[in-house]
């Protein structure tokens, strides 16, 4: 048996067995089966993730990485998620004019 029709035969079994298990293959979806309408206390946030709509998702979906090591998806619609995005919206372009500024000037060095 050469290598490649060790390879499928490899590939076909493992398929075989997750779809024992009961898990099947898994294709892309979206992340956020169910949303969290209300918010959460802003300093247990960690980050923040924003997917607009996709061609395997057709909705948006906010995913907030907590410091507890969870993942909440919140409702984009909502007013939280709202907030939460305009301020990292806001946070980033206001680290982009920084770069773009310090970039822009010249570093100049005084000696005495």
């Amino acid at each position: 048996m050469n290598t490649a029709m060790t390879v499928i035969v490899l590939l076909v079994c493992s398929d075989v067995i997750c779809m024992i298990q009961g898990r099947g293959i898994q294709y892309p979806r979206c992340r956020c089966p169910k949303v969290h309408a209300g918010g959460v206390n802003i300093s247990l946030i960690r980050t923040l993730t924003y997917y607009p709509p996709r061609s395997h998702c057709s909705k948006e979906e906010v995913i907030v990485t907590l410091k507890t090591e969870g993942l909440l998806c919140l409702d984009p619609n909502g007013n939280f998620a709202k907030t939460l995005i305009e301020r990292q919206t806001k946070a980033n372009q206001q680290r982009q004019k920084q770069h773009s500024i310090e970039t822009l000037s010249p570093h100049t060095t005084t000696s005495t």
